[in-house]
């Protein structure tokens, strides 16, 4: 499809308040790309809500260029991976594995817990690397050594020292969520700018997200074309951002057994807040964060809503979930994971434990630096936070302990 085409049904789409900044995102991607089939236009009504967020006042110079080049980075990718399937339609008829997707929510385990289950011998995780570049798709042979790698580091290494790498790093050649991956422009910087995006946010909230589901399927099935999962292996994915949908995403994911982990969501939330604030604090005039009023419902809505949608789930589909209690994952890591392992009917793997205690070991020699000591709460309560009715009926129904004090560290 060329510009003059995508114009006119940016113009047309009911769904945009005003077309022009989606149009010019849009527009520079093809002119970067050389390519011009954008696909069905399902992605237009997130892309159009980020880029009216980009008019906002209290976004700085900064933030706006630097939020719109996400926006161009990830429609480029979506134009590179739908080439893809254009010209190598077999791909869609990737038969996919097993499927470990780890859910929950944000800060509560779920890039600790990944990373432990992609150490068994017959796992394939997805890398961060593959996920932001997945053209050309990788292959067996060159997977481990792939220029995109060198590439993808070296845009990490400018964030060393920063809050973000305290409290969630990711290497390029680490598992990362599937949330990197999505080509429907609902997965900016792994949706970490809902914060400072508001329309966007809104739209992830309230949109069903099916379609951006099944795109995502097609990326997986384009990034095990080549270098599939061994015989009898199986896939073990994760994302925290799909929890709210993760019915719509079942469905799209028959493969899939959920493992949710279960934390204290005050915690989640306070963790959440504050590393939150220090990824959007270079794109602002004024933190959005920062300036949340003390008991301001908006996070706590949120985290409500999502539990709730994993609880309906998992009383709906027993078969297809489990749940991970954080303090259990903290405390014995290689127990439950090798205890997960054997409730889901996934064939043991006898040197899982020594992988584990070795990763763990070199975790703690300074491959990752350590979290912070103290995190502002914001205001929050714990006991008000638990108290709410969605909140408190989770907790009770999946024994969810309270962290008094934080575990991790």
């Amino acid at each position: 499809m060329h510009s003059v085409a995508m114009r006119r049904k940016l113009g047309n789409d009911p769904r945009m308040s005003t077309s022009r900044p989606a149009d010019g995102i849009v527009e520079e991607a093809i002119a970067k790309t050389g390519l011009s089939d954008v696909g069905d236009d399902w992605f237009l009504g997130p892309l159009s809500a980020w880029a009216n967020d980009l008019e906002q006042a209290n976004l700085s110079d900064f933030g706006r260029r630097f939020l719109r080049s996400l926006a161009v980075r990830d429609v480029s990718r979506r134009l590179g991976v739908l080439e893809t399937l254009r010209v190598h339609p077999e791909i869609v008829e990737v038969r996919l594995p097993r499927i470990v997707y780890i859910t929950g929510l944000e800060r509560s385990g779920t890039t600790l817990l990944h990373n432990l289950m992609a150490l068994h011998g017959s796992a394939r995780a997805l890398l961060r690397w593959e996920l932001m570049q997945p053209v050309p798709p990788p292959t067996t042979e060159t997977h481990a050594t792939d220029p995109r790698i060198a590439a993808a580091q070296a845009s990490l290494e400018p964030l060393r020292g920063s809050l973000l790498e305290h409290m969630h790093w990711v290497e390029a050649d680490d598992p990362e969520e599937c949330a990197w991956g999505f080509i429907d422009a609902v997965s900016m910087l792994g949706q970490a700018p809902s914060f400072c995006m508001p329309s966007w946010r809104r739209f992830l909230r309230e949109a069903d997200l099916t379609r951006a589901f099944q795109h995502y399927r097609q990326v997986v099935q384009l990034l095990t074309w080549r270098h599939p999962v061994a015989r009898d292996g199986f896939l073990v994915l994760k994302s925290p951002q799909i929890g709210g949908q993760i019915a719509a995403f079942a469905d799209v994911f028959p493969e899939a057994r959920f493992v949710v982990t279960d934390r204290d969501p005050f915690r989640a939330l306070v963790s959440v807040t504050v590393m939150g604030a220090s990824i959007v604090e270079p794109f602002c005039l004024e933190n959005p964060v920062e300036r949340r009023a003390a008991g301001d419902p908006d996070l706590v809505d949120q985290i409500a809503h999502k539990l709730a949608k994993i609880q309906a789930f998992s009383d709906a589909r027993p078969d297809r979930v489990s749940h991970v209690p954080y303090p259990d994952l903290v405390s014995r890591p290689t127990a439950r994971v090798e205890g997960l392992l054997d409730s889901i009917g996934l064939a043991p793997d006898r040197d899982l434990g020594r992988r584990i205690e070795a990763f763990l070991a070199h975790q703690r020699t300074g491959r990752r630096v350590a979290p912070p000591k103290t995190l502002d709460e914001r205001g929050y309560d714990h006991d008000e936070v638990l108290a709410e009715p969605r909140i408190a009926a989770y907790c009770k129904r999946f024994g969810v302990a309270s962290e008094r004090r934080r575990l991790t560290g």
